[in-house]
């Protein structure tokens, strides 16, 4: 789930990996980026719950990350980005519980939960279908609003996108908003799918970048 900055001028600030220091400004920054994503406006239609049900959804997203591969941010914490390695890249269930998830039902309420679940398990398939070799996988990537078209999302990639192709490894993500496509394509992934789960209105996009 991935709701990076649209490309814009301005020059941006340098990416650092952050550590559990930097959790609490991360998981916010996060959250509020994905404020207007479609699938979080979808699993929470109202805007004052969403904003605690985001940092519950991604702060256990930066968890998972912060324990099994790499986080990237900048010195200020203008947003995040989750990188899983090829050996870690495929989130178990029992990760997801570790990772604070269970209380994903509380914070988005039953049906907001469910609708997140269905399009969980079509994400699923797409990752397996379509990144079936080593890859390092983006489980999500957000810029905080006002720091949005800085080109942050580039500077997020790049430190693994450099030793994915110097190891020869594929990188993949998933995102479902349609704006995002043309950002990731500009950093080098193309679309392999693209589904919409049955009986809900988002699409999901899959998208690979081939090592180069």
């Amino acid at each position: 789930m991935n709701a990076p900055d649209s490309a814009g001028t301005l020059a941006a600030p340098p990416a650092v990996r952050i550590n559990r220091d930097r959790y609490q400004a991360a998981r916010l920054a996060m959250a509020r980026a994905f404020m207007t994503y479609p699938l979080m406006r979808y699993a929470a239609p109202d805007e004052s719950r969403r904003l605690l049900a985001n940092q519950c959804l991604y702060g256990s997203m930066l968890s998972d990350a912060l324990k099994h591969g790499e986080v990237y941010s900048t010195a200020d914490v203008r947003g995040a980005c989750c990188w899983l390695p090829p050996q870690q890249a495929h989130i178990t269930v029992l990760r997801q519980v570790l990772a604070g998830m269970l209380a994903l039902p509380l914070r988005y309420g039953l049906r907001g939960f469910n609708r997140l679940v269905d399009y969980d398990n079509v994400a699923r398939e797409m990752h397996h279908q379509h990144a079936a070799g080593p890859h390092w996988y983006v489980a999500a990537i957000g810029v905080a609003p006002e720091f949005q078209g800085q080109g942050l999302c580039r500077r997020f990639f790049q430190p693994v996108l450099d030793r994915a192709d110097a190891a020869g490894q594929a990188c993949y993500l998933d995102t479902h908003d349609d704006k995002n496509v043309a950002i990731y394509q500009r950093c080098g992934f193309e679309v392999v799918d693209q589904r919409t789960p049955k009986g809900h209105p988002v699409p999901v996009w899959a998208m690979l970048r081939r090592p180069r």
